[in-house]
């Protein structure tokens, strides 16, 4: 057993971990979590006390299970309905004949000085492509013959005191968090393959109270977008309409939620009027993709997304979504699932894919925290006391 890495996706209606190793070279969940959410609300902590009790839950969880303390890395996903995603495009000219390690390495540096926001901490600088001579586009530049060279990059940046917060809790907690990645990169690692990027595809995150969404073509993202509606207001609208408390909205959301998508929808028996509650989840649903919607026709891609819609996150469980999508986008639309791990039921839920997008990263980047323009393999053994227990547990429960 070795690489044992704990990863967190710290949303406002849930925070679900996992505990993730390998056993000659097999990838291996150890253990799972998943909390309500205390003391934060719409990201913002409202109670540090609360939240830090929220993820020292799910470790005594994961103790549990395992039988002692085995956290020596912590990789956290975030999805903010504060965050911003800027794009930056910087350029110098080539002094020599070719373009050198020298050159890259400076635009990168001109690019990381001027990403900062007042009161925002920057996540993420990612380069989506560099320009040589106005016209070639090149992910990989060195050595070719140029007289410029251009560099387009996406910065990742999140609420100053909302940053940290979270590692102030973590820190609290004796974790060493290594990094910390927005969900929607994490989650495009493992639902969009590159047939799909190359072609035309919308990833959407729908959360508790945001949906976020990536746009990709010719294998690079075209836009990034955060809305400030989610799973949460379904749940309102639904406690509204139906005249019930929020909690029992909430389950009548689980329990019987469908988007019907024509009269001859089968349905369960119930004392809920199933029709009245459908056209209630649709018309929450159908605002949230019309805002998206009204994106795409921003960037002319409206329609015009070959893969058409993939739907992530909690909000993406509702039934028939993927169906009730296609009709409001005019484009094909999927549950989006796990297309690298391949981790049985885990992979194939929507409500796992940034976290299980998350550790994929980990596994081919390390950044840090604050690292920028980083692509480094990231492998550390653990305590050989503690890597013997493991062994251990491993051999009595497999």
């Amino acid at each position: 057993m070795q690489e044992l890495k704990a990863i967190f996706d710290i949303g406002n209606g849930y925070i679900k971990a996992a505990l993730f190793g390998k056993d000659d070279g097999k990838q291996l969940i150890l253990a799972k979590e998943i909390v309500k959410t205390k003391g934060l609300r719409k990201g913002k902590v409202l109670d540090m006390d609360d939240l830090t009790l929220s993820m020292s839950n799910i470790i005594d969880g994961f103790h549990k299970k395992l039988g002692g303390d085995f956290l020596e890395q912590v990789f956290i996903g975030i999805s903010h309905p504060e965050m911003m995603v800027t794009r930056i495009q910087e350029q110098k000219r080539i002094m020599s004949e070719k373009i050198t390690n020298d050159d890259i390495q400076h635009l990168s540096r001109i690019v990381s000085e001027i990403s900062g926001h007042a009161n925002y901490e920057t996540l993420k600088i990612m380069p989506v492509y560099r320009l040589i001579d106005d016209t070639k586009r090149e992910k990989d530049p060195l050595g070719l013959q140029a007289k410029k060279l251009e560099l387009v990059a996406d910065v990742f940046m999140i609420p100053k005191n909302f940053y940290n917060n979270l590692v102030d809790i973590f820190d609290k907690l004796n974790l060493n968090v290594v990094d910390i990645v927005p969900n929607i990169l994490g989650a495009s690692e493992v639902a969009l393959d590159f047939d799909m990027k190359d072609l035309g595809v919308a990833l959407v995150d729908i959360g508790a109270n945001h949906t976020t969404y990536v746009v990709y073509e010719e294998g690079n993202p075209l836009a990034y977008g955060t809305l400030p509606v989610g799973g949460e207001d379904v749940t309102r609208d639904i406690s509204l309409g139906m005249q019930v408390d929020i909690k029992e909205a909430e389950e009548m959301k689980k329990a019987n939620g469908i988007l019907m998508i024509n009269e001859k929808d089968p349905v369960e028996d119930t004392q809920i009027d199933v029709g009245f509650l459908s056209e209630i989840i649709g018309a929450r649903y159908e605002q949230i993709f019309e805002l998206i919607n009204e994106e795409f026709a921003e960037i002319e891609r409206d329609g015009r997304l070959p893969w058409g819609i993939i739907l992530v996150g909690g909000g993406a469980k509702m039934k028939n979504l993927d169906i009730f999508a296609k009709s409001v986008f005019k484009l094909v639309a999927h549950n989006g699932k796990d297309r690298v791990m391949n981790l049985g039921e885990l992979s194939l839920n929507p409500q796992f894919i940034n976290l299980i997008g998350v550790y994929t990263r980990s596994e081919k980047y390390y950044e840090g925290r604050r690292g920028l323009f980083k692509n480094i393999n990231f492998n550390i053994g653990i305590n050989s006391n503690r890597l013997n227990k493991v062994r251990e547990w491993i051999k009595n429960v497999f």
